[in-house]
């Protein structure tokens, strides 16, 4: 899996004592990126999809390489950047994709087997040898039209089931503590908020969450009103 180094300054909540309570930094409390399963990045929630057909896309390319040449990929194989592969954000790992610089007409076919990219505008990570091959190493970016080359019928997929985003709920993750006190802390302050425990890396965080919203819109007025209270919070699909 692509490494992302993220930079965020460590928050604070002010608690109903008066006192400031220490947040782990987000960049700590990201789930990993898999296959098939939801995953937040920079507080924005992506849905990998398992199938999809008739699939083009413009929007600009980059590539990535020596950092993350020999590291594992988001499908467990080790990142070649001598090979003919990409990331994207949500299409199925192992798809084969055309991609096409609109700048200077060269094209490549490239497989995806990783996640990312996850800078604003950019829709497709190459290898150092897509990028070659499309004419962006020097450069760095391009903007490209990539067209999925394989049909399958378009669905999106949680934990291995079939979703349907229409019927979600929702939730608001206000916070992310290792200390399960300052998780309750803040819980006592909202009487539909809740404590969920997550593990990664051997560390154990106490997340709060604000839900059941019936749809994103309830969710997103919640974060606006609240912006100023909790400015590090963002959606998250219930499973």
């Amino acid at each position: 899996m692509k490494k992302l180094f993220l930079l965020s300054l460590t928050t604070f909540i002010l608690i109903s004592c008066g006192t400031k309570v220490q947040q782990v930094p987000p960049s700590a409390d990201y789930e990993d990126v898999t296959y098939g399963r939801p995953y937040i990045i920079h507080g924005i929630k992506y849905y990998p999809m398992s199938h999809v057909s008739d699939f083009e896309q413009v929007g600009y390319a980059s590539w990535y390489g020596t950092e993350e040449h020999g590291t594992p990929t988001a499908n467990g194989e080790i990142y070649d950047m001598y090979a003919n592969t990409a990331a994207h954000k949500t299409l199925p790992l192992g798809s084969m994709v055309h991609v096409k610089n609109l700048e200077n007409g060269r094209t490549t076919v490239v497989r995806i087997n990783d996640r990312g990219p996850f800078i604003k505008g950019r829709i497709i990570d190459l290898s150092y040898t897509g990028a070659k091959k499309i004419g962006i190493v020097n450069k760095g970016v391009a903007k490209v039209k990539i067209t999925l080359l394989s049909e399958a019928r378009n669905r999106l997929v949680v934990n291995g089931h079939d979703v349907d985003l229409d019927k979600r709920k929702f939730a608001v993750q206000i916070g992310s503590f290792t200390v399960y006190k300052n998780a309750e802390r803040l819980v006592e302050k909202h009487s539909n908020a809740a404590i969920t425990k997550f593990s990664k890396n051997g560390n154990i965080f106490y997340r709060v969450r604000i839900g059941n919203f019936d749809n994103r819109g309830e969710a997103e007025n919640f974060i606006k009103e609240y912006s100023r209270q909790y400015p590090g919070a963002f959606i998250v699909a219930e499973d």
